[in-house]
């Protein structure tokens, strides 16, 4: 059994036609069910009645942690590549329903039908969990398969992608890959990395430029730790563990702990905040195996957070100043966006004083900023409420990439403290904040917001020089030299074929610049030079093309 467990505000869906022939009957074709949690399951070959209980006590925890209710049981197989024979699953389902019923308001989506549903997912750390749960027996002997096995299970099966998808493109233009050794996870080749460090060091240079230091804290950390933190109560099954001279060990799901201990490890003094501490963060999360989605859901990827140390007096500021620089990233990229204001939920920590004044100090900042901004109520982190920015793509699209969440509960937990200008200690507040969130995904958003032609600073390919002839290598060979001396992405294509062939393999790999030299351009010193879908320019200065190249390059362009 498999289950995707979200708490939602809502979720709508609707019976569109039979997926089965013994589908069963319709009460209601279309339905929506308010603040609940929605339990995705699909029973798998080998399920039998040990999985009813344990799929049952495990979304009853959930819906304890979160505060709710109610409970939509949805059947989903879609979360499975072996799923069970349908009338076994409809038992399986309507037995872990009946037993959901004794504590909780449960509905349940028809059965064998193809059905269209919209939902609104809380988006706190317990929004979204998934479980695997497996069948006593079936569970010993997987455990002993994967002894022997030296083969990784095969992936799912390709489902047909658009042209456009991230996935397509990556592989058109060599960019990364996916392997079936390592589900969930990107290699990235050589063209990808280019787009990934040159995000990195954009980040990098604009954080040194606001006051940030970068630090890089340990993927794996005594459980202890996690226990401390409070993962271990809401997040454990989401994590990896391992062991270490018989001592129990995590892999980091989330990178706040670690830096919680960095500004932890020395006497801070009121004088060094606000504290901003920024890291590319290497984190693991377990997901299911149906949930994976090229970069835009993996288990392993790098986020850029940073945690900002500061007094409660610093919050409006700090956060008006967090905001400028996800302003100034967006823009960057061509991003237009929209923000949202998420306040306290029903189950959060701490006191309401605490809760009021850090809602005050968000919307202060967004007003101070002249931002509009819609109120989500209630849907706030359960530590502390949050700005949230949904940037929208080309294709129309919006996604949630950018955070900033106000914290007063991991201080407490940490027991982290400054001294005051008073000499005694004082707790500081944390301001979690993230703008990519997590590179690989944002990166997949790009590849399809560009559809995969880069602006110039971050093209792994920014110009190929193309010889006419045999004749004229050797000048294509000087020019290219030169290119690469000033620091521009340039490749050579010397290849006995004709232009017109060197040109549409250069135009496939969506160069910026194709620049021809032939034997006019040999005698005279010039360049030919076609800009990515434009009209080629004719007898082109190579002091003048690399100046502009350049001015591009420094402006973002």
């Amino acid at each position: 059994m498999k289950i995707l467990l979200t708490h939602v505000d809502y979720i709508e869906y609707e019976a569109k036609k039979k997926a089965i022939e013994s589908a069963e009957p319709l009460e209601e074709e279309k339905q929506r069910i308010e603040e609940c949690l929605v339990a995705f399951c699909s029973a798998e070959e080998g399920d039998d009645e040990s999985v009813v209980q344990k799929t049952a006590d495990e979304i009853s925890k959930v819906a304890k942690q979160v505060n709710t209710k109610t409970v939509v049981v949805y059947p989903f197989v879609h979360l499975t590549s072996r799923p069970a024979k349908p009338q076994t699953a409809l038992e399986i389902v309507k037995k872990i329903e009946a037993l959901l019923r004794n504590d909780y308001e449960v509905h349940r989506a028809p059965f064998g039908w193809y059905k269209s549903f919209e939902l609104k997912s809380k988006g706190h750390p317990l929004s979204e969990l998934s479980r695997e749960i497996m069948p006593g027996k079936q569970l010993e002997i997987k455990k002993i398969q994967q002894k022997i096995s030296k083969k990784p299970e095969k992936p799912q099966e390709a489902k047909e992608l658009a042209p456009n998808d991230h996935r397509i493109l990556g592989n058109q233009l060599d960019l990364y890959s996916f392997q079936e050794y390592a589900p969930g996870m990107t290699f990235f080749h050589p063209k990808g990395m280019i787009i990934r460090n040159q995000l990195a060091e954009f980040w990098r240079s604009e954080h040194r430029k606001h006051g940030y230091k970068e630090i890089f804290t340990p993927l794996i950390m005594n459980n202890a730790l996690w226990h401390m933190s409070g993962h271990w109560d809401h997040y454990k099954d989401n994590m990896f563990f391992t062991k270490i001279d018989d001592t129990d060990f995590a892999v980091k799901p989330m990178n706040c702990p670690g830096a919680i201990l960095v500004f932890k490890n020395s006497t801070r003094s009121y004088r060094d905040l606000p504290m901003r501490l920024a890291e590319l963060g290497q984190v693991h999360r377990n997901e299911l195996s149906g949930v994976l989605s090229g970069m835009f859901r993996l288990r392993y990827f790098t986020q850029d957070d940073a945690h900002i140390f500061v007094t409660e007096d610093q919050i409006e500021d700090e956060v008006m100043r967090v905001v400028d620089v996800i302003d100034h990233f967006y823009k960057t990229f061509g991003f237009e966006y929209h923000v949202e204001l998420s306040t306290r939920p029903d189950d959060f920590m701490g006191s309401k004083n605490v809760w009021d004044k850090a809602e005050k100090a968000l919307e202060e900042a967004l007003k101070k900023r002249g931002m509009s901004y819609k109120i989500n109520p209630g849907d706030g982190a359960f530590y502390g409420p949050k700005i949230d920015f949904h940037l929208k793509d080309s294709l129309g699209r919006t996604w949630q990439c950018a955070t900033v969440q106000v914290d007063f509960q991991m201080p407490e937990r940490f027991d982290i403290n400054y001294v005051g200008e008073d000499g005694s200690q004082h707790k500081p507040v944390i301001i979690h904040r993230v703008i990519y969130g997590a590179i690989e995904r944002f990166m997949g958003i790009l590849v399809e917001h560009y559809n995969g032609a880069f602006p110039l600073w971050l093209s792994p390919i920014q110009v190929r020089v193309l010889s006419l002839t045999d004749r004229n290598a050797e000048a294509a060979k000087e020019v290219w030299a030169k290119l690469f001396e000033n620091d521009i992405r340039a490749e050579i294509d010397l290849k006995q074929s004709t232009v017109d062939h060197k040109i549409r393999e250069a135009e496939m790999q969506k160069v910026n610049y194709i620049v021809v030299i032939g034997d006019k351009e040999q005698q005279t010193s010039t360049l030919a030079v076609r800009p990515r879908g434009d009209k080629p320019q004719f007898g082109v200065r190579l002091d003048e093309f690399l100046a502009k190249l350049r001015k591009d390059i420094e402006n973002k362009k």
